[in-house]
């Protein structure tokens, strides 16, 4: 039985694997169906494909486990799924341990922490109809998420940010020139920030400040000099637009000065009326404060 991350089914890769052959043949008694475990079948459908084919994965067998065992799907809950193999997926691209090895540590780490939805949804939002059916993005704050390409990391992870280095970064650019160190902090700490590393040294960065609903606006897009002409940009923005709690946007925006050839690819366009945009704009704000 699954609790924790000591459990031999985590074993090995070839355990892990057993496990969800007898998860996937409804072989699993009911009371060892445990919290710990949905995340030990989460991570070896993970380790298998990319997170939207195992979400379409994890919800075919969920779903006949729940009517092999009771007849009904009345208990399944859509968001809850997706949320937990979003989480799960950010969590092993982060640490990069091999297959059951990460695993284990994803169990270890949310094995006896079944209700951390509640850091992100709040109650209305979680227990809607609309929910339990069909995707709702969190209201409260943004996913965690995290992609590996070509030995780097691009993470949302705040904790892995390198503040110092972002602010060697932005506060030479022509638009965050002279940026106080604290002010650029408390930007950061209220934005989904997007670090790229290279092991333990920060090679980028972009931030995108929203409300998680309805609007977003792209900021601070920086990669250091030595990683430009790799693609490392592109696939930032690849990252940036395909974070989960960045979807459905009716509107996203973004300034710069010569770098419309690179947005365009993400679908950002010349502002077709820019009569109706008005702004307040101090360009020498940071100057003046210094």
């Amino acid at each position: 039985m699954i609790f924790d991350a000591t459990a031999p089914e985590l074993a090995s890769d070839a355990a892990l694997d057993a496990y969800l052959s007898d998860f996937e043949h409804c072989a699993i008694p009911g009371a060892e169906w445990t919290h710990a475990a949905h995340l030990a079948v989460a991570g070896a459908y993970l380790l298998r494909t990319p997170v939207e084919g195992a979400i379409d994965a994890v919800r075919a067998s969920i779903q006949r486990y729940a009517l092999h065992r009771s007849g009904s799907l009345s208990k399944y809950h859509e968001t809850l799924t997706r949320f937990w193999m979003y989480l799960g997926q950010a969590f092993l691209n982060e640490l990069g341990l091999p297959g059951a090895e990460g695993v284990r540590a994803m169990v270890g780490a949310y094995g006896r922490r079944s209700d951390i939805h509640r850091d992100y949804y709040s109650y209305e939002v979680a227990k809607d109809d609309r929910a339990r059916t069909g995707w709702e993005a969190p209201d409260l704050k943004a996913l965690p998420a995290a992609w590996r390409k070509d030995g780097l990391l691009v993470s949302t992870n705040p904790r892995l940010l390198h503040l110092d280095t972002i602010h060697s970064f932005l506060s030479t650019t022509y638009w965050a020139e002279g940026i106080p160190k604290s002010t650029l902090a408390k930007c950061l700490r209220n934005s989904v920030p997007f670090g790229v590393y290279d092991g333990q040294r920060q090679v980028g960065i972009a931030r995108v400040i929203t409300d998680l609903t309805s609007f977003g606006y792209l900021a601070d897009v920086f990669v250091d000099e030595d990683y430009r002409g790799r693609g490392v940009a592109k696939w930032l923005m690849e990252c940036v637009m395909a974070h989960p709690s960045l979807q459905g946007f009716r509107r996203w925006t973004l300034v710069t000065r010569d770098a419309q050839s690179l947005y365009q690819k993400y679908g950002f366009q010349i502002v077709e009326r820019p009569e109706r945009w008005m702004e307040i704009t101090r360009p020498g704000l940071y100057k003046e404060q210094a």
